[in-house]
């Protein structure tokens, strides 16, 4: 059984500072969406520098709001962004460490609905050895907001498992 080595962990308020990325390189940090920025603030504090190790990234609704900016635009303007779309996918953030940690561990992407977190931390205990967990979510969207009961905050965890 997979025991916890590390956790960090950052939720947006109003007292709480944005997700630190220092540690990105300017050119790169800029074109970051919030989500992306508060799993990589996490996952860096707990991440085994220098090691090789799997990540397993768990979103119920990824980029959500990347996704709601690009449709908008398809509609308003016929086309989307290249650089946009690249920022939209499941396994970005995943995708950012793997390169600024110079990993080349395999990366995992979940989501499983409301049971997401559960289901990615399911999936980082089948890995042996160590492997990082990552769970971010943006804050649910303002055109969603009346569908969905349980509306958040945005959030990050990243927990280090190992045997």
């Amino acid at each position: 059984m997979k025991r916890e080595v590390a956790r960090a962990e950052w939720t947006e308020g109003e007292s709480s500072p944005k997700p630190d990325v220092s540690f990105v390189p300017p050119m790169e940090r800029r074109r970051l969406t919030l989500l992306e920025r508060a799993a990589l603030s996490v996952a860096w504090k707990v991440y085994p520098h220098g090691e090789q190790i799997p990540v397993v990234f768990a979103s119920r609704w990824g980029e959500i709001g990347t996704t709601l900016k690009l449709m908008r635009q398809l509609h308003d303007e016929g086309e989307m962004s290249p650089a946009g779309f690249s920022n939209s996918v499941h396994n970005a953030a995943p995708g950012h460490l793997s390169l600024l940690a110079k990993d080349k561990a395999p990366y995992t992407a979940v989501s499983a609905g409301a049971g997401t977190y559960d289901m990615g931390m399911l999936e980082a205990s089948t890995y042996p050895g160590k492997v990082l967990f990552v769970y971010a979510e943006e804050s649910t969207p303002e055109m969603y907001r009346p569908h969905f009961p349980d509306v958040r905050r945005a959030s990050a965890v990243a927990v280090l498992l190992d045997d």
